[in-house]
């Protein structure tokens, strides 16, 4: 199964969701990271998520690549062109892993290894997943940084990655993410403590690779104008759980869930002065509370009793659009 899964081209376009999430939960002891999140990818598509720090986003990431480790615990569903991966060996994960699906974590200098120059990281996946000579992944290395906006790479490989700014690190990363050329790639807020100029160079190079190569993206970040610049879908996350999804810009538009619309204007780009910035109001629940209504009807400003009492059910209210609210449809409708 995993041969064929991975020998499929990354441009292939199928009837089934290439990324198959449902009921996935993580937990660590008593804290519940991820609470059952249902979500599909089709081949091709771009999907980001959105929510503040501790929503669950970076953790659904890293459960689809099989890298949460112990005390976590993982429970449910995830399927990668139909093969299962929640449960599978370690083995089997590393061979999905590249050519199947690829991770850019958010922190580029904690990923890349300080002791080991640039090229020879990049040249290792090569030379032990696909067993290159030297000379051949020293050329594919070259190459790929070249694609990614890396100037002069032959005169940089033997440099380390401390002589790199965050921006080119960043770059770096992607590179090797990318080396394999997988089928989804899961970015995950890589644009974060990067400033603007370089911000919107990372997010021009992801748009770009995705339609070069027709991989699926699935993108993580807490800023829906870095979302709307690389996604078509978004799925918006609190308290580890999906509370909306749609089209990216009929989100934006037209909101079905409080949260999501306290996310709008809490951003900075939605407004022309600071002091009409409206933050949410509150913090973010205990990770390890039991709900038995809304999470977030503490913070919520239309909250009734009922929102405290009894869980809402995640309701359509148009075509590809969903709410987790019991008043998703008057949001939708503007009442």
């Amino acid at each position: 199964m995993t041969t064929e899964i991975l020998k499929r081209p990354a441009g292939e376009t199928s009837a089934r969701p290439l990324l198959s999430i449902a009921g996935l939960r993580v937990r660590y002891g008593r804290t519940h990271a991820v609470r059952g999140i249902d979500l599909d990818i089709m081949p091709g598509e771009s999907v980001a998520i959105l929510g503040e720090s501790g929503s669950g986003k970076s953790v659904t990431g890293k459960a689809v690549m099989g890298l949460i480790n112990p005390p976590g615990k993982v429970a449910g569903s995830v399927e990668f062109d139909g093969m299962q991966l929640v449960g599978r060996s370690e083995a089997s994960l590393r061979a999905v892993r590249g050519p199947g699906i690829a991770m850019v974590f958010q922190d580029s200098l904690d990923a890349l290894n300080p002791v080991f120059s640039i090229g020879s990281q990049i040249i290792e996946i090569f030379t032990v997943r696909l067993s290159w000579s030297g000379q051949q992944a020293r050329e594919e290395a070259i190459r790929l940084m070249l694609q990614v906006g890396i100037v002069n790479p032959e005169s940089r490989l033997d440099d380390y990655p401390h002589q790199f700014s965050g921006g080119m690190r960043q770059r770096i990363c992607i590179a090797m993410a990318i080396a394999l050329k997988p089928r989804l790639l899961i970015a995950d807020e890589p644009t974060t403590a990067l400033d603007v100029t370089v911000q919107a160079g990372i997010l021009k190079l992801i748009s770009q690779l995705q339609r070069d190569s027709g991989m699926a993206l699935l993108f993580v970040t807490h800023d829906l104008a870095v979302a709307r610049q690389v996604a078509r879908k978004l799925v918006v996350m609190y308290a580890g759980r999906v509370v909306e999804r749609g089209p990216i810009d009929d989100v934006f538009h037209r909101p079905a869930h409080p949260y999501t619309r306290a996310l709008l204007g809490s951003n900075p780009g939605s407004v022309k002065h600071w002091s009409e910035l409206k933050p949410i109001a509150g913090n973010p629940p205990d990770k390890s509370a039991v709900f038995t209504g809304c999470a977030f009807a503490p913070r919520c400003p239309r909250a009734v009793r009922m929102c405290s009492e009894r869980e809402p059910d995640f309701v359509t209210v148009a075509d590809g659009r969903q709410s987790r609210c019991h008043f998703a449809q008057e949001m939708f409708d503007g009442r």
